[in-house]
């Protein structure tokens, strides 16, 4: 019998006897129909692209129910790796069936399936009795119980996901002339789609189509690429009477041959675990690197994560390319040393060219995007590339003995469980312990390891030339180690960098979010909190009474207000404004991050020792998570200044967070949402408080900050008209006058009320709202950044004279002392209004 066997992606055949020697991928084309590499390719660079969307969308739905806190993320990331896992085991196995390809079309489906139905599944979890259950103090409990809600949310689609891989890579292999080769093609080009998803994800699917409408046009795309595959699929056939390899005869049990190829297995099973917890770890790390110097939007996120992968798709490219002239041990040894090297020196030059200090390149949005991509891609491309030649070398040390689908399924199985635990140890282990340069060191000291452990794979082949390269190998050893504890030596001096002349550091605390720095101004007695060198969380000294006055204003809008609660902490001076008033007999603090907690208690003489008050209670958790999860009620709920272009930041503008926390005030109870208008432009304001006012149909604006520069505007929402009790306010208003810290110069009398009232904002007809499922504001901020049209200077001016002018005035009921007698006096405030903040 003769049969027809494929040479690489041609057409051309080659004819064999009834017993040929046959490649290791065990299969032949059909004489009817060949497959060639290219739609397999295809297929695969588009699975890659939908299974971003799908996890960035999954991450988004997810943080509403879990919180958007480091500790959710990390769990949504380590679920989805510890899906991958199985499902790359699993599909190893089926991928030594008739026909891998059917499987990959099959779970392509069924992940597309399970995706369409995760949304309603989170719409039903998100109830007060999950998020109660999910409530603890205990770390390792709320590590727990989101873990488990995320693996069993997200397992089919992630199993399935994760067969995938497996089953193209077998697929591959039987229409390549190199299994390997063909199989890390592959693999490069599904990482670039992954690439290619990031983008088109982060910069059109969000917030054109939606987060939970995103996940379904990539199911959408994912059912196609499963149905193509599914026929394409009938094309191949498997091979008849195939002949079983020689090293199989070769390595039977118990002989050298077979003890030797079972400790290389080994050895390229540890390489893969260290690759992927290596390489996740470096992934956490370099995002908190860049953070330091970005203004951190999605937009610059999803930049560092498109380079990074972008760096996996060539890595593993260049590894397809060397397969056929380079044994894999040398390509594993070499990698491990030259991305030690590389990752050491790369960190070097950054810091050392950077300085740390806030990047503003560009003069446009696009502009400052594209450079701030070439930025990431300058310092990352290298280390990273390397990196990602290691995983896919490894498979050829398993494909000697396995079938490809095999050998990359385990492979890839032990990878993405290192993944997973690399991503949890970058972020709860190592940079809370050893900070940010230990992390890299860490990271470093991995790859040098992988280089170690390369020379126990097959180490007979380098007999005859074995003093030469032993003694190669460790110059090169050596000079990895230099560049490791050279690093070492040098990062003690980093942290120097990027501070503000005009301030004094005093301590910083390392964590998950970043740097959390305390520091004093060196012309003054004020007191600062900082996250990530760049970003202030609040001072003490002159903005102090501005900061108390974010607590005083809506309090004093409120006739007794009995328990308050604060979404945000920043230095806790806005807090202390709310213990000076005694009828308040419940103060709760929710904050993000524990470190800012702890750094506003080392400035406890400067914010009233606000913290040691037995009313207060401090909660640290997501402010829209503990909403959903409390059973309290408040008379006043006040939130802080958040930046709004920072990624997931947006959230706290949604619909769904005012919703969720007007079911937690009191009758006639107030909330407040303060806005730094000077970081956001005129569509974004409009579009908050178009928001807020379909929530609360009696929203009020008031002046927190007249200053033309940093303006500050607060939004008063309620479910009916504000009273005011004239006498009650002015007896208030003399006790705060004689409590230490209690005199607002800006809030004295009721006249000073009418002074800083801007007006009743309308409800409008049909208003584009920033929604959980449309995050607008920090998509829209961004591009208002760049563009230079913040609402200040004369931005700001136009804006006051076009819209905040022509409100109507505050609805505020004051007895028989109206609020506002007249027109001509709400005319006259506005004047007056106008000339203290543009002076004019």
């Amino acid at each position: 019998m003769t049969q027809r066997l494929h040479s690489d992606d041609t057409l051309q055949g080659k004819y064999c006897t009834e017993k040929p020697v046959v490649k290791d991928d065990r299969w032949i084309r059909n004489e009817k129909v060949a497959v060639s590499t290219l739609p397999l390719l295809l297929l695969f660079f588009v699975s890659g692209a939908t299974t971003l969307v799908y996890e960035i969308s999954w991450t988004r739905q997810t943080g509403l129910l879990f919180g958007h806190t480091v500790l959710a993320g990390s769990v949504v990331l380590a679920s989805l790796f510890l899906g991958l896992a199985i499902g790359y085991s699993v599909g190893g196995r089926l991928s030594v069936s008739r026909n891998s390809l059917r499987w990959f079309g099959l779970c392509e489906i069924a992940a597309a399936a399970w995706t369409v139905c995760v949304p309603t599944l989170l719409s039903g979890l998100q109830s007060q009795a999950i998020v109660q259950w999910m409530s603890s103090e205990n770390m390792a409990w709320q590590f727990a119980s989101r873990a488990s809600i995320g693996m069993l949310l997200l397992l089919p689609a992630t199993v399935a996901l994760g067969a995938t891989l497996p089953l193209m890579s077998q697929a591959l292999a039987r229409v390549s002339g190199h299994p390997p080769r063909g199989a890390a093609f592959g693999y490069a080009l599904n990482t670039a789609g992954a690439m290619a998803g990031t983008l088109v994800c982060t910069y059109l699917l969000l917030v054109q189509a939606g987060v939970a409408r995103s996940s379904y046009i990539a199911a959408g795309v994912g059912v196609l690429v499963g149905v193509i595959a599914i026929l394409l699929s009938r094309r191949l056939v498997v091979a008849v009477g195939v002949v079983d390899r020689p090293e199989e005869h070769d390595a039977g049990l118990g002989t050298p041959k077979a003890l030797t190829a079972s400790a290389t297995r080994k050895v390229a099973i540890a390489i893969a675990a260290i690759s992927g917890f290596a390489t996740l770890a470096l992934e956490i790390l370099y995002t908190r690197l860049f953070s330091l110097v970005f203004h951190n939007s999605t937009y610059t996120f999803g930049n560092v994560i498109a380079v990074f992968l972008l760096a996996l798709a060539v890595g593993a490219a260049l590894v397809a390319m060397l397969m056929r002239r380079v044994k894999p041990d040398v390509i594993l040894f070499w990698c491990g040393i030259a991305a030690t090297v590389s990752c050491c020196l790369c960190l070097a030059l950054f810091v050392n060219i950077t300085r740390l200090q806030y990047f503003v390149s560009g003069e446009t949005f696009v502009g400052h995007l594209l450079r701030g991509f070439i930025l990431v891609f300058a310092y990352v491309m290298l280390p990273v590339t390397i990196c990602g030649m290691i995983f896919p070398a490894t498979w050829q040390v398993l494909a000697r003995s396995h079938s490809m689908g095999r050998a990359v399924g385990t492979l890839a199985m032990v990878n993405a469980v290192g993944a997973a635990l690399g991503s949890l140890a970058a972020s709860f282990v190592m940079l809370p312990t050893i900070g940010l340069w230990g992390g890299f060191l860490i990271v470093a000291a991995l790859l040098l390891l992988i280089a170690l452990l390369s020379g126990f794979i097959a180490p007979a082949r380098f007999s005859g030339h074995h003093a030469t390269f032993s003694y190669g190998r460790s110059v090169a050893i050596a000079f990895a180690g230099l560049c490791v504890v050279g690093v070492g030596f040098a990062s003690s001096s980093w942290s120097l960098l990027g501070r503000d002349p005009d301030e004094v550091f005093l301590t910083r605390r390392e964590s998950a979010y970043g740097w959390i720095d305390v520091t004093r101004s060196k012309d003054s007695e004020a007191w600062y909190i900082r996250q990530n060198l760049h970003y202030r969380l609040g001072g003490t000294g002159a903005a102090a009474t501005r900061e108390r006055r974010q607590a005083r204003l809506p309090m004093l809008l409120h006739p007794n207000p009995q328990r308050v609660l604060f979404l945000g902490m920043g230095t806790g001076v806005t807090a202390a404004g709310a213990i000076q008033h005694p009828e308040t007999e419940t103060i709760e603090i929710v904050e993000l991050i524990a470190d800012v907690t702890a750094a506003a208690r080392e400035l406890g003489h400067r914010n009233d020792r606000v913290l040691e008050d037995e009313r207060v209670h401090v909660t640290t958790d997501d402010a829209r998570h503990f909403l959903l999860g409390t059973n309290e009620k408040f008379d006043v709920i006040v939130s802080d200044l958040f930046v709004p272009w920072e990624s997931e930041t947006g959230y706290l503008y949604t619909r769904e967070h005012y919703a969720a926390s007007a079911v937690r005030l009191e009758q006639g109870g107030l909330f407040c949402q303060w806005l730094p208008v000077y970081q956001m432009g005129e569509r974004e304001f409009t579009t908050i408080a178009d928001t807020f006012a379909t929530v609360f149909p009696e929203t009020t604006l008031w002046w927190g900050k007249m200053d033309p520069s940093k303006p500050i505007i607060g939004l008063v929402g309620s479910m009916r008209p504000i009273e005011i009790d004239t006498t009650i306010l002015a007896t208030r208003l003399d006790r705060l006058r004689r409590v230490p810290g209690g005199n607002d110069p800006q809030l004295t009398s009721l006249d000073d009320l009418r002074l800083a009232s801007i007006g009743q904002w309308p409800t409008a007809g049909d208003p584009m709202l920033n929604r959980d499922e449309y995050p607008r504001v920090e998509f829209w901020t961004p591009r208002s950044l760049m563009a230079g049209e913040l609402l200040r200077g004369a931005w700001l001016v136009r804006f006051y004279d076009e819209v905040l002018t022509d409100l109507p005035p505050a609805a505020v009921n004051s007895g028989p002392e109206k609020f506002f007698r007249n027109p001509e006096q709400i005319r006259g405030g506005r004047q007056t209004q106008r000339f203290l903040v543009f002076g004019q």
